[in-house]
């Protein structure tokens, strides 16, 4: 009897120890992808920066497109009653 609860006792122990070392293999694959994870992370933590940026700077030249877009056409409307007047003068003359 107490030769047969030592042998099961053996067994359980094994078993345990069996148990154990595939946790640490499982332990060790999901530290792995974890740390691959987080370096994934980052990198997109760092694009994500990047395209706010862009999206800034696109956003400022969006806005100031208008203010030149209104200065280019005061200026051709400049240009074009500089253009005529030298013809109105030559005229009167």
């Amino acid at each position: 009897m107490r030769m047969m609860a030592m042998q099961m006792m053996t067994n359980s122990i094994s078993d345990a120890m069996e148990r154990y070392k595939e946790l640490i293999q499982v332990n060790s694959s999901y530290r792995i992808r974890h740390s691959q994870l987080l370096r994934e992370q980052a990198q997109l933590k760092n694009n994500i920066q990047i395209l706010l940026n862009e999206k800034r700077e696109l956003l400022v030249e969006q806005t100031e497109l208008p203010a030149s877009s209104v200065e280019a056409k005061r200026f051709c409307e400049e240009a074009g009653m500089n253009i005529c007047d030298p013809r109105a003068k030559q005229q009167q003359v």
